[in-house]
């Protein structure tokens, strides 16, 4: 059992980090250095302001999608679906970041809490 909660662990933390390194590569370099590659390419400057609004605004929808994935990743892998998941799904739809960290800390402390309420009661039961 407790190789099982291990295994669930790393691979909860495993899975994460992957998904939140793509969304820093996704959401922190790549809409700020397109934008900044659009502005040196792009030579007529009053047609510009026009596609870099569309362009913002694309991005905003691609965010907003990628926050809501997390929020349903986050959602799926919470088991108990407890107050405290859904306040954390909240947190994920706004700050991805902070989300995905509460969400691991959070669930290693229910597997820890779960290990060391399965060991105080195997010593119950013995005395």
């Amino acid at each position: 059992m407790v190789k099982t909660q291990n295994m669930n662990i790393k691979r909860l933390l495993t899975k994460y980090s992957i998904l939140l390194i793509i969304y820093i590569v996704l959401v922190r370099f790549i809409q700020p250095y397109g934008l900044r590659l659009y502005y040196s390419i792009y030579s007529n400057p009053d047609m510009a302001t026009e596609t870099v609004n569309t362009i913002q605004s694309i991005f905003t929808a691609v965010t907003f999608l990628i926050n809501l994935i997390f929020v349903i990743f986050i959602l799926v892998n919470a088991k108990q679906k407890k107050a405290v998941d859904w306040l954390i799904a909240i947190i994920t739809f706004f700050s991805v970041e902070t989300g995905i960290v509460l969400f691991l800390i959070w669930q290693i402390y229910k597997e820890l809490n779960k290990k060391y309420e399965a060991q105080h009661a195997i010593k119950n039961i013995g005395q």
